[in-house]
C-alpha cells in the first residue's frame, strides 16, 4: 500500500493509462473475460480438429505405398490376354489387368511400376499373362517380349509382291483373298507420296512381329510404315534429287539391283553399271525386269521371251522399266544411292556363290560370258 492508502497495482494500472490525446482502455467485467476463455478454447479445439484430420490424410497418402496394399502372391494361375494400347500409362495398363483378374489392385502395380524404371519399356500389344499373378510377376511379364502374341514372318529382299502376300497368309489367319484385296486399295495403306500408287517396290523386307488382331490392310500398312522409315533414314528423296533422279526412279534401279545380285558388296558396282548404261544411251539388258513381267524365272527366258517389245525388256529398250521388278532391301537402295565409281558397262556371273565380272570392254565380256555358259551357271 501507498501512503494514500492505494495498492501497488493500482500504481502500476495508472502509469499504464494513455495521456489526454488517446481512448482509455476499458476494464473487463467476469463475462467477457470468461467469453474470452471459451473463445480460446473454440479456437484450440479447431486446431487439434485441423491437425487429427489434415495428419489422417498425409498417412493417407503415404498408405497406398505400405504394405497393406492388395496384391496377390506368386505367379498365378491359368492364362488370359490382355491389350496395351500405345501410350498406355501405367495407371491405364493397372486397369487393363484389374478387370482381367490378373492383379488384386491398381495400386499394386503402381507401386511396382513406380520402382522399375524399366516400365516405361513396355510395348503396346497382345499379351499372355496369368490371372491372379503379384504385381511384381505381371510386370516381369510385361517386359519380357516373349510374352507377346504375334505372328512372326519374315519378307526376303528381293521378293515381290506376288510372292509377299501368300508368305503372309501363310504366317497369319488372314485370308490370301483379304490380302489381295487390301493390295488392291492402295489409299489405305499409307504408302509415300512418290510411290505412284503401287506396292510394287514399298513392302519392305524384313521380319516382323504382327499382331493376331491386326486386319490385312494393317498388316501391309506395318511394312510400307518400314519402307517410308528407312527411306528417311537414307534421306532417299534429298539424294535421289543430287543423282538427278526422282525417289520412284531410285526405288525401281534398287530392284534391279537386288534382283541382280545377292552379294552387297556388287551392289553399288551394278548400280554404277546401270547408271553408266542410261548415260550412255545402252539399253540395260537386264533380264530380270522381263522375268518379272512374265512372272517365271529369269534361267528360263526364252530367246521369244527377249524378243518381245515391251516396256519391261530392257534389251529392246531404252531406260528404265516402268516400274520396280521386286522389294528392295537397304543395302540395295543404298546402293542405288551411291553408286560405286567406275567405267563398267558389262558384268557377268563367274561362279556359282554369285560373284560378278565387271568390265568396260565388249571382248572381255563375251569372253567372261562364254565361261558362264561353259559352266552351266545360266548366264542367258
Amino acid at each position: 500500500m501507498t501512503d494514500d492508502g492505494r495498492s501497488d497495482l493500482s500504481l502500476l494500472i495508472d502509469e499504464e493509462r494513455p495521456g489526454p490525446s488517446h481512448h482509455r482502455r476499458r476494464r473487463q467485467g467476469p463475462g467477457r473475460r470468461l467469453f474470452a476463455v471459451l473463445l480460446t478454447l473454440v479456437v484450440l479445439g479447431g486446431l487439434l480438429a485441423g491437425v487429427f484430420y489434415g495428419g489422417r490424410a498425409i498417412m493417407g497418402a503415404f498408405s497406398s505405398f505400405s504394405t497393406d496394399v492388395p496384391d496377390y502372391e506368386g505367379s498365378g494361375r491359368g492364362s488370359v490376354e490382355i491389350r496395351i494400347n500405345s501410350g498406355d500409362t501405367a495407371s491405364e495398363i493397372a486397369t487393363a489387368l484389374l478387370d482381367s483378374d490378373v492383379i488384386a489392385s491398381e495400386r499394386a502395380f503402381q507401386n511396382a511400376a513406380t520402382a522399375n524404371p524399366d516400365s516405361r519399356a513396355i510395348q503396346p500389344g497382345l499379351y499372355s499373362v496369368r490371372m491372379e499373378m503379384s504385381a511384381e510377376a505381371a510386370l516381369q511379364l510385361l517386359l519380357d517380349p516373349a510374352s507377346r502374341v504375334t505372328d512372326l514372318v519374315t519378307i526376303p529382299e528381293g521378293f515381290t509382291v506376288e510372292q509377299i502376300l501368300p508368305a503372309l497368309a501363310e504366317a497369319t489367319d488372314i485370308a490370301l483373298g483379304d490380302y489381295q484385296a487390301a493390295a488392291g486399295d492402295v489409299a489405305g495403306i499409307g504408302l509415300p507420296g512418290y510411290a505412284q500408287g503401287r506396292l510394287e517396290g514399298f513392302l519392305y523386307p524384313s521380319t516382323y512381329e504382327l499382331d493376331p488382331e491386326q486386319g490385312a490392310t494393317q498388316v501391309l500398312q506395318s511394312l510400307t510404315t518400314q519402307f517410308t522409315t528407312t527411306a528417311g533414314q537414307l534421306q532417299l528423296e534429298e539424294r535421289a534429287e543430287s543423282l538427278g533422279l526422282t525417289p520412284y526412279e531410285v526405288v525401281v534401279v534398287a530392284s534391279m539391283i537386288q534382283s541382280e545380285s545377292r552379294i552387297d558388296s556388287e551392289r553399288p558396282m551394278i548400280a554404277r553399271v546401270i547408271y553408266n548404261r542410261l548415260a550412255q544411251g545402252i539399253p540395260l539388258g537386264i533380264d530380270a525386269t522381263s522375268a518379272y513381267e512374265l512372272n517365271k524365272p529369269g534361267t528360263e527366258l526364252t530367246t521369244e521371251d527377249l524378243q518381245n517389245d515391251t516396256p519391261y525388256n530392257t534389251r529392246i529398250n531404252l531406260g528404265l522399266p516402268p516400274t520396280p521388278i521386286s522389294n528392295p532391301g537397304e543395302a540395295s537402295l543404298e546402293a542405288a544411292l551411291s553408286p560405286a565409281v567406275g567405267p563398267w558397262i558389262y558384268y557377268v556371273l563367274e561362279d556359282e556363290e554369285g560373284n560378278h565380272f565387271f568390265t568396260e570392254s565388249a571382248a572381255e565380256f563375251e569372253a567372261a560370258k562364254a565361261q558362264c555358259d561353259a559352266r552351266g551357271l545360266g548366264c542367258g
